[in-house]
């Protein structure tokens, strides 16, 4: 005798991946079906597609375990139906039990901070999809003193318009160094301070292509520096050493048209 098969007879999961692709108005229709159905219709990897689709920034870390994915994203729905709007995100990130010396933002939202000589970066489109995200950069021996993130199109790594954008990061550090990093290593490493280097100024110098950067040092001079110089070692960069403070120089700003 044959035995007739019905839907209910399916795997789960075989139903829940068909499931992915109904719209809220079939889900729950299926849902009212039966109980088996009901079970499917409200798996999880059903409604995650639906998160991702329509609140992208909200990462399965921060839905509730005791409500389940469903829940979340209808809550999440109803909210932005009453105009209750909320941040998408909130994620904590934990380090090192060091202070945080400097934080920056750059165009890419990555997150960009300084532990004593350590530098790290939150990507945080890898964040988002799921792979790993934290960048580390250890060259700098001492303590980091000075973080700034200058257009990319101004130094000698500049190749194309594709790359008009971007940024590099520029550090220094009592290490007596400044160094340039792009793409999570050191590009170019800046060497003339007879001690640490303090600051470094907050906007390019000049116009064309011979802008500059300043450094301050606890050597009492103020430095001028090509992002377009060349080599590994950053040779020929030193454009000019400004002499004068008796006292270490621990702050600059750029104000109005420096030429």
């Amino acid at each position: 005798m044959e035995t007739s098969t019905t839907i209910t007879d399916m795997d789960a999961d075989s139903l829940a991946e068909c499931g992915r692709y109904l719209d809220l108005q079939d889900l729950s229709n299926m849902a009212m079906s039966c109980k088996f159905l009901k079970t499917v219709a409200y798996s999880d990897s059903i409604w995650q597609r639906w998160f991702s689709e329509h609140c992208p920034l909200q990462m399965p870390s921060t839905f509730s375990q005791a409500s389940g994915v469903r829940e979340s994203y209808l809550a999440r729905r109803t909210a932005l139906r009453q105009f209750k709007f909320v941040d998408p995100l909130a994620a904590i990130f934990r380090t090192k039990a060091k202070p945080f010396n400097h934080l920056l933002l750059d165009k890419n939202n990555n997150i960009v901070f300084s532990q004593g000589s350590m530098i790290q970066m939150i990507k945080m489109s890898s964040f988002f999809s799921g792979r790993d995200f934290l960048v580390t950069l250890n060259d700098h021996k001492a303590r980091i003193t000075c973080m700034r993130l200058f257009p990319l199109s101004e130094t000698s790594l500049f190749r194309s318009e594709t790359q008009e954008e971007e940024n590099v990061l520029v550090t220094s550090s009592c290490d007596h160094s400044i160094r340039l990093w792009r793409k999570g290593s050191c590009q170019r490493c800046f060497r003339g301070h007879n001690g640490p280097v303090s600051t470094l100024s907050d906007k390019l110098l000049g116009d064309g292509s011979g802008k500059v950067f300043a450094s301050g040092g606890e050597d009492g001079t103020v430095r001028l520096w090509s992002l377009s110089s060349s080599g590994k070692r950053g040779q020929q960069a030193l454009k000019a050493t400004l002499y004068g403070h008796t006292k270490p120089v621990k702050l600059m700003s750029v104000a109005g048209l420096f030429r």
